[in-house]
């Protein structure tokens, strides 16, 4: 079967036509003979959020994909390798192969400071765009062609987010009433905890006693407030030296948290080894990682009980599954940090479902207006569903990522001296 005969037999099944732009020019043309014919980028922010570089990748089949890099501090860098790195390699080129194109955009920002940074953001804004442009393409929802398929069509979530004074036990039961009341009902949280080194006192790694009390009576209070199911995590931005990141280990054991994130500094030593053959808590790193190579000696030398992938700055989708497949290898279980927006978020998602033993991934608080300024976020795609209900993300049937941009919502939150894509 050729690809027009297959996706004419798709759309029998899926109404790609009606989300699919271009879909009807896809069926004219020739199997094998899709090329790409531009590579756009441009930022948008809302609120005081992350400003989001978003990729566009188009085709002379009338079919486009969207991807979201990772951010920098103003996206600038993530836009300039996309269009004067990325774009040269990418036109002309049959979007169909992405690991070759992902593997030359590699390549190309290795002379741009290494693997890692923001030219691999631009790498995985650019190979989300590939996947999406090519589950258009075939007229099928991206976890269903990415590496043998899913597991699940919704993928479990927790809420980066707190209560406004975590050491009252009121404003604590006040927060778990709102996330048990809204219709995103989050079973997992991470607050952060309580330290005043960043921007204040001089940096040391170094817990005090009353940082130490402070914190096991605000982890306690959530855990009063959540009751025995609802998932704690304890968050240390890679802040603590050994010691002390035992210590808070040790006292947090009562409170069951579903991992300890990021307790000691980035890199790996084997004090990571150390701290987690001694911990009675699982500990975790990940977040900061980039490609199979970072996440390497955290896996093959055990230390670490499980590992988080950022999909949106890592590498891309298939390098998130070979960080994944290594880490189910040693029977370790994989989170994602996510903190950018609903099109990064989806694309994530979609490749979590992909992931055995997936356990969690990070978002956000798309609704309430008033606690985290994240509300409205949502609102940046057309999508066929609510993206988080009932504490899973939910993953549409549509083709790609099953999205689209909202014309009218990124126009109004472009960043300065941006123009609808550029």
């Amino acid at each position: 079967m050729n690809r027009k005969q297959f996706v004419k037999t798709m759309a029998a099944t899926v109404p790609a036509a009606a989300v699919v732009p271009g879909f009807d020019q896809l069926t004219k043309t020739e199997p094998g003979k899709v090329r790409i014919t531009d590579v756009k980028c441009m930022r948008i922010q809302m609120g005081r959020g992350h400003v989001m570089p978003l990729v566009k990748i188009e085709t002379d089949a009338g079919v486009y994909g969207i991807g979201e890099c990772h951010h920098d501090v103003t996206g600038l860098g993530a836009k300039d390798i996309v269009l004067n790195a990325f774009k040269p390699i990418l036109v002309k080129q049959d979007p169909f192969d992405i690991a070759r194109l992902t593997e030359q955009m590699k390549f190309r920002v290795s002379y741009l400071g290494g693997n890692g940074g923001i030219g691999m953001h631009a790498v995985t804004g650019c190979e989300i765009a590939l996947w999406d442009l090519t589950g258009k393409l075939l007229g099928m929802p991206l976890r269903k062609i990415l590496g043998g398929g899913c597991y699940t069509d919704r993928v479990r979530v927790y809420l980066t987010s707190q209560p406004r004074n975590m050491l009252d036990p009121a404003s604590c039961r006040e927060w778990i009433d709102y996330i048990n009341q809204s219709v995103q009902k989050w079973t997992a949280a991470k607050p952060f905890r309580i330290s005043h080194r960043p921007g204040g006192e001089a940096l040391n790694r170094r817990l005090s006693y009353t940082e130490l009390e402070n914190n096991i009576k605000v982890y306690t209070n959530l855990r009063e407030a959540a009751g025995k199911e609802f998932e704690i995590i304890v968050h240390c931005h890679w802040e603590f030296g050994f010691f002390d990141a035992i210590s808070f280990a040790k006292a947090l054991e009562p409170i069951r948290p579903w991992w300890l994130e990021d307790p000691l500094p980035i890199n790996y030593v084997d004090t990571w080894a150390k701290l987690t053959a001694a911990s009675p808590v699982p500990i975790l790193c990940g977040e900061n990682l980039y490609t199979l190579y970072d996440f390497l000696p955290f896996i093959i030398n055990q230390a670490v009980h499980m590992v988080e992938i950022d999909i949106s700055m890592a590498g891309g989708l298939l390098e998130a599954k070979k960080i994944a497949t290594l880490a189910n290898a040693y029977y370790m279980p994989v989170a994602t940090h996510n903190v950018m927006g609903p099109v990064a978020t989806i694309a994530s998602a979609n490749c979590a479902a992909t992931i055995l033993d997936f356990i969690g991934h990070e978002t956000y608080d798309y609704k309430q207006t008033s606690r985290d300024g994240h509300a409205g976020w949502e609102d940046i795609v057309e999508y066929d569903r609510e993206i988080i209900k009932d504490g899973y993300i939910q993953l549409s049937d549509r083709p790609g990522l099953g999205l689209d941009l909202n014309k009218d919502v990124v126009i109004k939150n472009l960043f300065k001296d941006e123009t609808w894509w550029g």
